[in-house]
C-alpha cells in the first residue's frame, strides 16, 4: 500500500541545510527517496528553500522566528536554546498535522528525527488518532533522562543509525530490543561516485598537490572528539620514517554555531607548527558540497580518527562511495560500515597504531577493492536502499 508519511526535520537548520547538518541532509534525502518509491511524503521544516528541488515532496514551513515564539523563548530562558522552541513547535506542528489530514487524508506514519520535535507526534496521536504510527530516529546516543525514557515507551518504534546506537538505546532508555530497529545513514551515490582520471587530475591541481603526492583527507568539525590531533601525531611519525605526503583538512573551525580560530582549532595550528608539519598540511576551509567531492577525488586515503563513539559518520560512507579507502578508529558504529576490503579499522585509539595503518595503505600492502566497496555502499547505504528499508518497516508495522 502507498503510505502517507510525515518527516519532521529539526529546528536547527532547514532541510536541506545550506552547509553542514548531517541530520537535515539525511531527512531531505530520505524524503525524496521515499517519494520516488511511491510514498506520499510531507516534510516539515523551519524553512522552505526556493533554490531546492524537493522532487514531489510536499513541504510545510514552521518558522521559529515569529514574535510569539520570541516571547515564549524569553520566558523559558533557563532551558537549552533549542529546547525553548518545544512549546511553539508542538503547537504549530499539531496544526500542520490537522491540515495534512483535512486536505490529503489520514496520516499513516510520523517519522521524527530530533528531540525538540518529538512531542508533537505523541500529542497528536493521543488526542486525535489511535491508528497512526509514531517512529523516532536516533541519530546520536540518547540521554538517559526521565523524559527520554517516557518518550521511548510512548513511541511505537525507535530506529537507530547503527547497531551500536541500538545497543546504547536499549541500555540507557530501558526499552526492549524488539522496539528498536537499525536503519543506517545514507549517502547520495549519484553525486558521490568514483571520479575519472580527468576529474582526479583537475582536483589535485585545484588543491595544489603533485601527481606523485600521497594525499590524505580529513573532513569534519575541528573539535577534540574528531581527533585531528591524533592524525597530526601519526603524520609526524610517518614523516620521521621518511614518507612524503600531503594532508588536506576541511571543516568548520569548531562547532557550526561557534566557529572561530580559538580553543581547540588554535591549539591544532600551534600543534602543527610544533611538529614542523606546515608544508605537509593544508587547511582548505569549510567547503561547499561540490568542493567536498573534489577533495575525495584528490585523495588517496580518508582518515577518520574519531575519539568519541561516532554513531554513523557520513564522511565514511561518502569516501567509500567515491571508491576511497578509509582508515578509522573503531569508534561507535564505524566498524559496522567498513568491510575488510574497504580500508582499515584501528582497534586502539592511539596515534602509533593510526600511523601503522596509514603506512600499510601507503605501501599498498592492504587489500583494497575499489569496485567492490562502491557496490557495497550502493547496495546498503544509498538513499534508495535506506528508503526501501524504511518502507518495509513502516508497512510491516502498519499491517
Amino acid at each position: 500500500m502507498d503510505l502517507r508519511i510525515v518527516e519532521l526535520c529539526t529546528n536547527v537548520l532547514p532541510c536541506p541545510p545550506r552547509r553542514g547538518g548531517a541530520i537535515e541532509t539525511y531527512v531531505y534525502g530520505v524524503s525524496k527517496a521515499l517519494r520516488n518509491l511511491g510514498a506520499e511524503v510531507h516534510l516539515v521544516t523551519i524553512e522552505r528553500r526556493e533554490d531546492v528541488d524537493y522532487g514531489g515532496v510536499v513541504t510545510h514551513e514552521v518558522s521559529t522566528l515569529s514574535l510569539i515564539n520570541t516571547k515564549i523563548r524569553r520566558l523559558l530562558f533557563i532551558l537549552h536554546p533549542h529546547n525553548r522552541d518545544i512549546p511553539y513547535l508542538t503547537a504549530k506542528m499539531l496544526d500542520i498535522f490537522d491540515k495534512i489530514e483535512n486536505h490529503y487524508g489520514e496520516i499513516d506514519v510520523i517519522h521524527n528525527h530530533y528531540f525538540t520535535t518529538s512531542f508533537s507526534p505523541l500529542v497528536y496521536k493521543y488526542f486525535k488518532r489511535s491508528y497512526m504510527l509514531t517512529v523516532s530516529h536516533l541519530h546520536n546516543e540518547p540521554k538517559p533522562s526521565k523524559i527520554g525514557k517516557v518518550l521511548a515507551k510512548a513511541y511505537d518504534m525507535y530506529l537507530a543509525v547503527s547497531t551500536y546506537i541500538k545497543r546504547r538505546a536499549v541500555e540507557l532508555l530501558k526499552v526492549s530490543p524488539v522496539k528498536v530497529g537499525v536503519v543506517y545513514n545514507a549517502v547520495d551515490t549519484d553525486f558521490f561516485r568514483p571520479c575519472n582520471s580527468s576529474e582526479r587530475a583537475d582536483a589535485r591541481e585545484r588543491f595544489e598537490v603533485e601527481n606523485s603526492d600521497f594525499v590524505m583527507v580529513f573532513i569534519g568539525r575541528i573539535v577534540p572528539e574528531k581527533g585531528l590531533h591524533h592524525l597530526l601525531l601519526a603524520s609526524k611519525i610517518l614523516k620521521e620514517k621518511g614518507y612524503k605526503f600531503k594532508i588536506l583538512i576541511a571543516g568548520p573551525m569548531g562547532q557550526f554555531h561557534t566557529e572561530g580560530l580559538k580553543g581547540y582549532p588554535r591549539l591544532c595550528i600551534e600543534f602543527l607548527n610544533k611538529l614542523n608539519l606546515q608544508r605537509d598540511v593544508r587547511y582548505v576551509g569549510r567547503p561547499e558540497r561540490f568542493e567536498i567531492r573534489n577533495l575525495y577525488c584528490a585523495s588517496d586515503l580518508v582518515v577518520v580518527p574519531s575519539l568519541w563513539e561516532d554513531p554513523c559518520p557520513t564522511v565514511v560512507l561518502e569516501a567509500m562511495a567515491m571508491g576511497r579507502p578509509v582508515v578509522a578508529y573503531a569508534s561507535g558504529g564505524i566498524p559496522e560500515l567498513v568491510p575488510p576490503y574497504g580500508g582499515i579499522i584501528v582497534g586502539r585509539r592511539n596515534p602509533i597504531h593510526l600511523a601503522n595503518a596509514i603506512e600499510t595503505i601507503i605501501q599498498g600492502t592492504a587489500i583494497f577493492k575499489e569496485l567492490a566497496i562502491v557496490e557495497w555502499v550502493r547496495r546498503k547505504f544509498s538513499y534508495q536502499a535506506v528508503a526501501q528499508k524504511l518502507l518495509e518497516i513502516f508497512t510491516r508495522m502498519k499491517n
